[in-house]
């Protein structure tokens, strides 16, 4: 018990001294960034060659916009929270082609930063997050047998990247990133009026993102 007693005793002790460093490390330089950004959306796979009714109504090279919003764990590495919003066009002619694919993505990702003596900052970046597509689907009922656009079940999503941040005054700057998305989206289905939709595929997504880094509560 005794030993027991000392080593519950060390290791909350290693704990908390590994939090106050990693607080006092955050302190030392910023707290929090925000950054807004856009880019474009380049789907493969399934999502790319994904048909309807024997019709294809694949999506092709789309916009997207988000924003991230991330804590400094220590001066390097930080964790936060993401939107991204992605609209990707389809393969489709006439009045369809009209119709959109649409990807609403939170997530929470981790950013480890390589800072060093220049103001050009690489970094890789990691996501895991929660999939609510939207997609252009044929579907059935009283009013017309017709092409919507209709929401699917939530699916997990994850994916990663890297990216360079160039300092262009002390607290701002901006970045360039690529990242690779997947979700796991082969068994979501919609309903509508009563009738199950299937996507059939998981979705893959290859974007490249420009955007404004802003860092606040840094302490130089």
């Amino acid at each position: 018990m005794k030993k027991r007693s000392i080593l519950v005793a060390v290791l909350l002790l290693f704990t908390y001294n590994l939090t106050v460093l990693a607080q006092e490390e955050a302190e030392e330089r910023d707290v929090v960034e925000v950054s807004f950004f856009g880019g474009a959306g380049v789907p493969t796979g399934g999502l790319s060659d994904w048909t309807t009714l024997d019709e294809e109504r694949g999506a092709k090279t789309g916009w997207d916009i988000g924003i991230d919003a991330g804590y400094f764990l220590t001066p390097s590495l930080v964790v936060g929270l993401n939107l991204v919003y992605t609209q990707l066009s389809i393969k489709a002619d006439g009045e369809q082609s009209n119709h959109k694919h649409r990807l609403y993505n939170p997530n929470v990702y981790i950013k480890y930063l390589f800072e060093g003596e220049s103001n050009w900052v690489p970094f890789v970046k990691g996501h895991i997050g929660v999939e609510n597509p939207k997609f252009s689907t044929f579907v059935t009922n009283i009013q017309g047998n017709r092409y919507r656009e209709i929401s699917y079940d939530p699916s997990f999503g994850l994916g990663a990247g890297l990216g360079l941040f160039y300092y262009t005054a002390d607290y701002s700057g901006l970045f360039l990133e690529a990242n690779y998305h997947h979700a796991f989206t082969k068994d979501t289905k919609a309903t509508y009026q009563d009738t199950d939709y299937i996507f059939g595929d998981d979705i893959n997504v290859f974007d490249i993102h420009a955007g404004i880094r802003i860092l606040i509560g840094s302490g130089g």
